[in-house]
Parts: C-alpha cells; sequence; structure tokens
C-alpha cells in the first residue's frame, strides 16, 4: 500500500484553504488506498467551546437513528501494553463499611446502614498479593461466579428481566457473604463477583432503557470499592459516558471520556487512546461542533491504521462514526460513502448477518430517506428484517418504525400500519407504556390514520 504523509494538519488545512477541503482531501487519499498518516504538532485540548447543551435536534423528527448495538465495553486489545508500568492484576478494596443491595425498584445507593462486620476501612484487598493460579481457580470454582453466567445466560436469550434479576440476587448474596467472611483471598473473590455483578446490571438495565438505573450501578462500584486497575476503572468510565451519551447528556459524557483518556495516555496506550478520540469526536459532532469533530476522529484513524490490521473492525467502526459526523453535519453524499466503507469492512469480517452491519445500514436508509429516495431506504429496511428473521429484539423494532416511516411516504398505508403495529407489540415486552421509544413509534403510527385520510 502507497503511504501519504501529512506531517502538520494545521498546514494542512491552510495549504486547502480550510477544514473541510483538507477533510475532504484526506477522505479521498483512504479511498484510493492510501494508508494516511496524520501528524498534529499540537497537543490534545479537548476545553469545550461555550456551547449549551441543545435539544435533541440534531436529526429529522420522524428519523432520528438509533445505536441498535449495544455498546457494552469490549475487551481491550493492546500490542503496547507491555509498555505501562502498571500491574495487570486487579487490585480493589472497600471504600466503605457499607453493604448496598440494588433492586429493580431501588436504587443501588439505598440502605447505607448496613455494616461490614470486622472490616477496616483502610485494609486493601490486592489480587497480587495471592497465587494468581490460586485465584483464579478459586473464582471459577465460586459458586456466585457460576450464578452470573446462568443469569447472563438469560441475558443472552433475550430474558433482561429474568437475567437481572439473577444477577442483583448475586450481588445480594455477595454482601452477605462480605460481612462473615475472614479470609482475604475469599474476600478477593467476593469483591470480584460484586463488580461483577454490578457491571453486568448496568449492562441489562441499560437494554432495558432504564439509562439511571444503569449509572446507579457503575457509580456504587466507583463509591463502595477502590479501584486501583486504570484498566478497570477506564472501562467503567467508558460505559458511563455510553450511558449519558444515550440520555443525551453530552457534557456529562465527555467528562467521562476524557477520564478514560488520561488513564490511558500516562501509559501510552495507543490504540485505547485513539478509540477513545474516535468516541469523543462523535460527542463533539452532537455538539455542532463539526470542524474539532473531524479533526480528532481523523487522529484517532491515524493510530489505529498505523498500529492495526486493515482489515481491524476497529477501523470499520471508525468509518461509521465518519459517517456519522458528516451525517449530522448533513453532508449525506460524503456520509454514504464512508457507511458503505465500513459496511463493506464488516461483511467480510463477519457476513451480513451481523447486528454491526444492521447498525450501518440503518443510518443508510435513514439518509437515503432523508434525499428522497424512500425506495431505496425501503430495501434497506426490508433486507434487515428479513436477517432477523423470527428474533425479536428492541433493535428490530426500531427498524420497523423506520421501515414504516418510508411505506408512508411511498402512500403503502397497511404496509406501514403492520410494520408500526409490532413494532409496538415487541417494544411492550421491554419497555413500560411511558418508555420513549415506545411512546415515539405509538405517535408516529397516528400518521398512518392522518395520511389515510387526507387520500380519501
Amino acid at each position: 500500500m502507497e503511504e501519504f504523509e501529512v506531517l502538520d494538519f494545521q498546514e494542512l488545512q491552510v495549504e486547502k484553504q480550510g477544514l473541510e477541503q483538507a477533510s475532504k482531501f484526506l477522505q479521498k487519499k483512504i479511498q484510493n488506498g492510501f494508508k494516511v498518516s496524520i501528524v498534529i504538532k499540537k497537543q490534545h485540548n479537548f476545553a469545550l467551546p461555550p456551547l449549551q447543551q441543545k435539544k435533541n435536534d440534531l436529526f429529522s423528527k420522524y428519523h432520528q437513528p438509533v445505536d441498535i448495538v449495544s455498546q457494552s465495553s469490549e475487551p481491550t486489545e493492546n500490542n503496547d501494553k507491555h509498555a505501562s508500568s502498571t500491574s495487570s492484576n486487579q487490585s480493589i478494596k472497600m471504600t466503605k463499611n457499607q453493604i448496598v443491595s440494588p433492586t429493580q425498584n431501588e436504587t443501588p445507593n439505598q440502605h447505607l446502614n448496613e455494616q461490614i462486620s470486622q472490616q477496616s476501612d483502610d485494609e486493601q484487598v490486592s489480587f497480587d498479593k495471592f497465587n494468581s493460579n490460586s485465584f483464579e481457580q478459586l473464582v471459577k470454582n465460586d459458586q456466585l461466579s457460576q450464578k452470573i453466567k446462568i443469569g447472563m445466560s438469560f441475558f443472552k436469550d433475550g430474558k433482561f428481566k429474568l437475567a437481572l434479576e439473577r444477577i442483583i440476587d448475586v450481588y445480594k448474596e455477595a454482601n452477605e457473604k462480605l460481612k462473615q467472611q475472614m479470609d482475604k483471598l475469599q474476600i478477593s473473590v467476593i469483591i470480584l463477583v460484586c463488580v461483577q455483578s454490578l457491571c453486568y446490571a448496568s449492562q441489562i438495565f441499560k437494554e432495558l432503557g432504564q439509562i439511571n438505573e444503569a449509572l446507579k450501578c457503575l457509580d456504587k462500584c466507583l463509591n463502595q470499592f477502590e479501584i486501583n486497575d486504570f484498566d478497570l476503572q477506564s472501562k467503567i468510565f467508558i460505559e458511563k459516558a455510553n450511558l449519558f451519551l444515550c440520555n443525551n447528556q453530552y457534557i456529562q459524557s465527555l467528562d467521562y471520556y476524557k477520564k478514560a483518556l488520561i488513564n490511558y495516555e500516562q501509559v501510552n496506550w495507543k490504540i485505547d487512546i485513539a478509540k477513545i478520540l474516535v468516541k469523543i469526536s462523535y460527542v463533539y459532532a452532537l455538539l455542532h461542533d463539526s470542524e474539532d469533530a473531524k479533526k480528532i476522529c481523523y487522529e484517532g484513524l491515524s493510530i489505529l491504521q498505523s498500529r492495526l490490521e486493515h482489515q481491524d473492525p476497529r477501523i470499520f467502526e471508525t468509518y461509521y462514526t465518519l459517517g456519522c459526523i458528516y451525517y449530522l453535519e448533513k453532508e449525506y453524499d460524503f456520509a454514504l460513502e464512508y457507511l458503505e466503507q465500513s459496511k463493506e469492512g464488516f461483511i467480510k469480517l463477519y457476513g451480513e448477518n451481523h447486528q454491526q452491519i444492521f447498525k450501518v445500514m440503518n443510518l443508510q436508509g435513514v439518509i437515503y430517506h432523508l434525499q428522497g429516495n424512500s425506495n431505496n431506504a425501503i430495501e434497506i429496511y426490508e433486507q434487515i428484517v428479513a436477517y432477523h428473521g423470527d428474533t425479536e429484539s428492541i433493535g428490530l423494532a426500531l427498524i420497523l418504525n423506520n421501515l414504516a416511516l418510508a411505506y408512508l411516504d411511498r402512500m403503502k398505508f397497511k404496509s406501514a400500519n403492520l410494520s408500526f403495529t409490532k413494532a409496538i407489540s415487541i417494544l411492550k415486552s421491554y419497555f413500560n407504556e411511558n418508555h420513549q421509544f415506545l411512546q415515539r413509534v405509538e405517535k408516529n403510527k397516528m400518521l398512518v390514520a392522518s395520511a389515510t385520510l387526507s387520500y380519501m
């Protein structure tokens, strides 16, 4: 592959008379098979511009694309982690001698009167104090760890409420065990189970659309335990940022992404730095700062391209993010080009039936619809529905909503009504009547009656 190196991004902007032309120039180079290596001499400065958080008016009223793929924390893969002086063993201690048991109707911060018997506030439980093989064997054989696996098997089967009930029970039981346990190795195992159960509970709450409850679980992780493993702490920061993003709380989301970025910059984990830069760029785009968004995203892309294989999914995910940024800027043609690159890359890796591909196709359909090409949008949405088969999920319901809106544009009222009805039925199996997704689809369904009457 031929290499094209830009020594100074600022100089390129001057040469091309602005960020827009510089970005388009780089985008064309990437499309033509060049490996673009960008060096930005100016250090990161993520002080926010004086922007007020605005209502989510960035999308069309009835065409807001929803991320149909859960943004759960993914395993970190680094080739440069050996440069870190930080121990890879987790080190966690109790920060309070109070045990809290979250329930489905109570926040994890309630009932703060329960005490851990004989537990000192300052006594640290470090996993690296013990023989790692012995510790790993204890975790593997621990009954609570087995119960977590059972609970998450329900989650994988789409039985979210049952999974949540099982995971919360594990957390309660682990807290009770901490009160009586004296053996330090056993205590470390139980603490790990507590952290795991809270993180999994947060993930399930997120799938159920209960973002605030998901955030409370992660807050409990950070408040009940002092997490000295910076990688684990950073993953919790990133997931908190993802949740704030789901809640349209962009400033809070940026704060937690930057906390994770600081952690990874201290040990120079380049790949993790790049991934967070890409996430930050998307938030900047939502805050209408497209210039900084593109600059930061291209910087993240250049790091990933220099350190990963050309077919790595993280590069294709970055193309998707660039597509989102250009979409928010209403540069639809550039958005579609990046989305197509992303989709083609994911298809080579996973085949055509994969959630990552559905996410990209969904946004392609949204853009075609906004461009007035509802036939192309219908074709894309129908492909996604066909790939889902008999599987019913929240993502499918949102696709059906988009499909129904496209049917309305083509005056296919019966098809639109059927798609809306199925979407509502699916969402009611996950959410209560007041959930925003359900209310939005029900409101959209009312358009069928109005449109039908207008053509009678």
